[in-house]
Parts: C-alpha cells; structure tokens; sequence
C-alpha cells in the first residue's frame, strides 16, 4: 500500500472539524440546561495550566491550517483573534474545515519526502516530512480535539466515545454531507 499524506490527513481532520462543530453545540446546551453565564463553559479549562474550551477551538483551527500550509508548501496564513463566542468559533470551525476540503491530494504530493523547520514554542528544528506528519501533526490534532471533548464531559455535557468518533458508517466512514 502506498502512502498517501492526503488520505492520511485530509479526511480525519475534516471528520474532526465536523466533530468539533457538534461539541460547540453540546457546550452551549450545557450552559443552557445548568443556566450558566454565556461563555462559562467556553472560559472553563481541565487544569490551571491549560487552555480553555474555547480556546481548543481556536489552536486546533490555526495549527490545522499551518500543519497543512508547510504540508503544501505555503506560508501558513496569520491567524486570526476570534472572539471566544460559539457564533464566532462556529464560523471558524467551518471556515477551517472548507479550507481542507479544498486541498487536493496533488497538493499534498510528496509532502511525506520534504523537510520542513518548525519553531517555538512546542518544538524547534528540522523534521522529515513522515516524521512531522506522524509525530506531530496527527497527534497535535487530535490532542486539542480529545482535550475538547473531555473539558465537556468533566463540566457533566453528555458526549461520550460516540462523540468524539462521529457519525460513522462502513460504506463513507467518516461521511458527512
């Protein structure tokens, strides 16, 4: 089987874009149902040292670009300062989640072979293009995405496993219309 960087990345961050936006909605329910402030559930973090809900929201769609910008040989676009509302996270989940639909598997052709140079503050230097695919940004992705689910199931939001994978089906796994 020969490796693809477009079928390994593109579908499961478009899935879990598709996954986030969902989590918008459980977050704001919640607030709804224990009536919370408007944002409290957006501002709440799982530890001190942590990010916010919100927040999670915001990393995941800026380093999802850059990640995809290097993988493509572009300068990542300059992130922008989204407001911490569910209107405007929501807006930015879709933007982000378009973006990777519109990547092309020629776009990413090669990319597994390229080297690229990454700064602080998570790590610095030279990283080969499987390498920076497999140990960073998969599982970078992912992090903010399971880090997000669990700021919700610890505040009592009723997502479960089952949330976080998505709707899934053995035809499209993955398909969203």
């Amino acid at each position: 089987m020969s490796f693809s960087v477009f079928d390994t990345i593109i579908p499961g961050m478009t899935h879990g874009f598709v996954v986030l936006d969902s989590y918008l909605d459980h977050g704001k329910a919640l607030e709804e149902e224990k009536g919370l402030q408007p944002g409290e559930v957006l501002r709440a973090r799982l530890a001190p040292d942590m990010l916010t809900l919100g927040e999670q929201f915001s990393v995941v769609a800026n380093k999802a670009e850059r990640h995809v910008s290097f993988l493509i040989g572009q300068d990542p676009p300059t992130p922008p300062d989204v407001v911490q509302t569910y209107d405007a996270l929501k807006a930015r989940v879709t933007g982000v989640r378009s973006m990777l639909l519109s990547i092309t598997p020629e776009q990413l052709s090669g990319a597994e072979s390229r080297t690229y140079l990454l700064t602080p503050p998570i790590v610095r230097g030279w990283f080969g293009g499987a390498d920076y695919i497999f140990y960073l940004v998969i599982p970078d992705f992912y992090f903010h995405v399971a880090t997000a689910h669990n700021i919700l199931r610890h505040l009592g939001a009723p997502v479960g496993k089952r949330d976080y994978l998505g709707w899934l089906n053995m035809e499209h796994p993955g398909g969203y219309s």
